[in-house]
């Protein structure tokens, strides 16, 4: 059919001439110039077939009709883009001779009637180029074809392979059966689905609200030394080799209140009648540190400072160790700063361990804070007080956590307490969204009736508590199972017929390379899979997996799509 329109549509002459402008084309389509030469050596060899760059090229043309191509180098080496466009070659020419041994067949006048109707087979799926059009042969031959740069007849033989690699692929499909217990499964693992309503405290939100006393941490230590020993000795670079540093607090109060001058005065004088130094910071501070008590941590004496204004530093380094400053009169901004510690070289370890001990018993009664928190707002929603009462929606404003923290803390900011957030349908069985596999959770969820308020416990999650309740709960059920049965077998069958199909391939690759069935010539991969941006090597580490001939058979294009959709492309 196909001979009959080229005859028809051309003379001799204009053929020669197309020749020639297809193998310039051919010759200059973007290959490194090392492997345009005449003679060279095949990229892989399958079942004695060579795969050539010719063949790469028609390869990765026909891929980005498909699949849009990353533009960005580093993007396109991390995906694997000339990967996977080498072992879709290979995946291709492996089913097309396992259709072979067979018996099965494709001809060119089966590639030609594929033609034809317009279509053409990329990557396993089948496809249309030509749309609603009839189709023309000299749009075919100077439009298509011209845009892959490949000669006809080499185009007609890829389709017939594949349509021999779909042929295998849709045998194997055909045998995969989903029984009809894995369809109830399915079903019933989608339909029973929740929507909770929770508010999660944060253990180390409240940590920050805690500050030990000396005394405190003295016991702590006495009763934990043998396993802060051993945090020590695990982080003996920390306590090691130490510049000139200091334990800087500061309290903050801008400028662009009326009364700025006048608050700092009085934050100061209030810590020198003996109010702690932390307290009035979480009362007074507009220094995002004011949530920690205004504590800075150990910061530079010398060198880049703490990063707070030169005035600050100034006034720290004039400081004596545990004394705290005038109202130093910044730029922006009034401030009163604590010295708390100093320390240079390698730090004593009595020091060390005090250090430790300081943040391990921040930490245990910030998660106590947090259990105690989450439990009061049980008793408030048991007591009648709706969850959406007591918190913010996530991205309202609200109480802080000081609301819910037994009186501890003093008040902080509005915007930094728990908040209230809903999961959305997620089915039985599957993570819970925002807040991971939480089985026990899930399970008296699952046991509590539609419109629960709030469950009966505070959950321990590995960051601190959730206290949740039912946002929305949906049932599976026999009516509803029988309207969805048959295309949800459908697409389990589909879904398993793709795995099948993939492992298929790929072991089928591997055994015949092990067979010496596919050779690749691997200096010349190792060149073709050599990208501008080289993340193979970076800073001497290992970026990207070493690339073995086989790698991504199976996967047809996978990474690809899964880069697309990453990129927020369609499915």
């Amino acid at each position: 059919m196909l001979e009959f329109l080229r005859r028809s549509a051309s003379s001799v002459f204009a053929w020669i001439i197309l020749g020639v402008l297809a193998l310039v084309f051919g010759l200059s389509f973007g290959l490194p110039s090392d492997s345009l030469t005449f003679g060279a050596a095949p990229l892989v060899k399958v079942h004695g077939e060579d795969v050539t760059d010719a063949d790469f090229r028609y390869q990765y043309a026909v891929t980005s009709r498909v699949l849009p191509m990353p533009k960005d180098e580093r993007m396109a080496e991390l995906i694997g883009v000339r990967e996977e466009v080498l072992d879709a070659i290979v995946e291709r020419l492996e089913l097309a001779e396992l259709a072979r041994r067979m018996g099965l067949a494709a001809t060119k006048w089966d590639a030609e009637t594929l033609t034809l109707h317009g279509q053409f087979i990329a990557l396993g799926d089948t496809f249309d180029w030509l749309g609603d059009a009839a189709f023309n042969y000299d749009l075919f031959k100077d439009g298509w074809l011209g845009a892959l740069r490949v000669p006809e007849h080499r185009y007609l033989e890829v389709q017939a392979d594949e349509i021999l690699a779909r042929t295998v692929r849709d045998l194997v499909t055909a045998a995969s059966v989903v029984p009809p217990s894995e369809v109830r499964k399915a079903y019933e693992d989608e339909a029973n689905r929740l929507s909770l309503r929770y508010v999660r405290f944060e253990a180390a939100d409240y940590a920050q609200l805690v500050d030990p006393t000396r005394e405190e941490i003295r016991a702590y230590l006495d009763a934990h030394r043998d396993e802060l020993e051993a945090k020590r000795k695990k982080q003996a670079l920390r306590f090691s080799k130490l510049p000139k540093q200091m334990q800087l607090y500061v309290i903050e109060v801008r400028k662009d209140r009326d009364d700025a001058a006048k608050l700092a005065a009085a934050a100061r004088s209030r810590i020198a009648r003996g109010e702690r130094f932390e307290a009035v910071a979480r009362e007074v501070s507009t220094h995002d540190s004011a949530r920690r008590g205004g504590r800075i941590g150990w910061v530079s004496e010398e060198g880049t400072g703490s990063g707070l204004p030169p005035e600050v530093d100034e006034a720290a380094r004039a400081l004596e160790t545990g004394s705290v400053s005038d109202v130093v009169d910044g730029e922006e901004a009034y401030y009163v700063v604590w010295v708390r510690g100093r320390r240079e070289g390698d730090v004593p370890a009595e020091d060390a361990l005090a250090e430790l001990a300081e943040e391990a018993l921040r930490d245990k009664r910030g998660k106590d804070l947090a259990r105690q928190a989450a439990e009061e707002a049980i008793l408030a929603a048991k007591a009648g007080k709706r969850l959406d009462d007591l918190f913010p929606r996530e991205g309202t404003p609200g109480p802080g956590i000081e609301a819910l923290a037994g009186g501890e803390a003093a008040p902080v900011g509005a915007d930094e307490g728990p908040v209230l957030r809903v999961t959305g349908l997620f089915s039985k069985g599957k993570p819970i969204p925002g807040l991971g596999a939480q089985p026990e959770l899930v399970a008296a969820a699952w046991a509590a009736e539609p419109g629960t308020e709030v469950l009966g416990e505070a959950f321990e999650i590995p960051t601190g508590y959730v206290v949740a309740g039912l946002e929305r709960k949906e049932v599976a059920t026999d009516e509803d199972f029988a309207e969805v049965r048959a295309e949800l077998a459908r697409r389990l069958a589909r879904e398993k017929a793709k795995r099948v199909v993939s492992h298929f391939a790929a072991r089928h690759c591997l055994e015949d390379k092990a067979r010496g069935k596919v050779v690749p010539s691997e200096d010349r991969i190792a060149r073709l899979m050599t990208y501008e941006t080289k993340l193979a090597e970076e800073d001497g580490k290992r970026v990207v997996r070493p690339y073995s001939v086989c790698d991504r058979v199976g996967m047809r294009g996978g990474l690809l799509r899964t880069g697309l959709l990453a990129r927020g492309g369609g499915g």
